[in-house]
């Protein structure tokens, strides 16, 4: 019986991978196109092509999984975000049920509890919703914002486009709670592989970094490590239009972004740890993710 990872060509998919290989256990990648498949089969991957909003490619990838990592990837340049998000739920909820599957972790978020006003992370509130009861165990991970998300405002720092750090939340000392793609990836493999009698019918982890950061400490961090002051600047909402307009993003993903940053700002989006809610801290820090490149 393999462990199957969808998203495997992503950040925390593509660490999920890894940690399970490092354990010397077997590992099916779904991914949807072949010409990524290679890279997964050299290293003794099994590879099973599916669209995450196929429910019957998907059943057959989960057949004889011991464990399922679930997730959905962002759309990126979908017009509507929230409909693709419920198609691959539809079909990934299908496909968990129809194979039969034990155990599934699912990727989410902070604020993934909520039903409006999160933006983007309403796309996590609805993949849960989906996918609760459709295996005996079921892991919800909650995880903090991405320290990664910093990355491009940092590049552009060090290739010398822009002076300051651009930040598109508005409250440059405001601390929220931040972990690394690799920390994620870890604790999934984790549950992945825990004894049945260890895991409850119902999993929900909050998952962060060792402390919280706001955009000033990540300025702070990125100033130490070039050796000169870049402060963080707020960026407009035109100005985080623009960016992703270049990016090729559609509409609905800027206003859904801009709507989470915004809850961010106002405290919408925060940690509700409850009795049954596990919370875990990462291992890594900003400085280690961020000054890596």
């Amino acid at each position: 019986m393999s462990y199957v990872v969808t998203g495997s060509t992503g950040q925390v998919g593509s660490a999920v991978v890894d940690y399970l290989l490092a354990q010397s256990l077997p590992v099916r990648a779904v991914i949807r196109c072949e010409n990524k498949a290679e890279s997964f089969r050299s290293r003794h991957v099994e590879v099973a092509i599916a669209d995450l909003i196929d429910g019957e490619a998907l059943t057959k990838a989960f057949q004889g999984a011991k464990a399922v990592f679930a997730m959905n990837p962002p759309a990126y340049t979908d017009p509507d975000l929230q409909a693709a998000a419920v198609k691959v739920s539809q079909a990934l909820a299908l496909a968990i049920k129809a194979a039969k599957v034990e155990r599934i972790v699912v990727l989410s978020s902070v604020g993934a509890e909520r039903s409006s006003k999160t933006g983007n992370i309403l796309t996590a509130h609805t993949l849960e919703e989906a996918l609760k009861g459709t295996a005996p165990q079921v892991v919800m991970v909650r995880a903090a914002s991405f320290m990664e998300n910093w990355n491009n405002a940092i590049s552009a720092v060090k290739s010398g486009q822009s002076p300051v750090l651009g930040s598109m939340l508005q409250k440059l000392d405001r601390k929220i709670p931040h972990v690394a793609t690799n920390d994620i990836g870890r604790v999934v493999a984790e549950y992945m592989t825990k004894p049945s009698s260890e895991v409850d019918k119902l999993v929900i982890i909050e998952l962060e970094g060792p402390e919280d950061y706001s955009p000033n400490d990540v300025a702070k961090v990125v100033s130490d490590a070039l050796g000169k002051t870049v402060p963080a600047a707020v960026m407009t909402e035109e100005m985080i239009r623009d960016l992703f307009n270049k990016l090729g993003f559609s509409k609905t993903m800027v206003d859904n972004y801009i709507e989470m940053s915004r809850g961010f700002d106002d405290n919408t989006i925060h940690w509700t740890t409850g009795e049954n809610v596990i919370r875990i801290k990462g291992k890594l820090t900003s400085a280690d993710v961020l000054n890596k490149n």
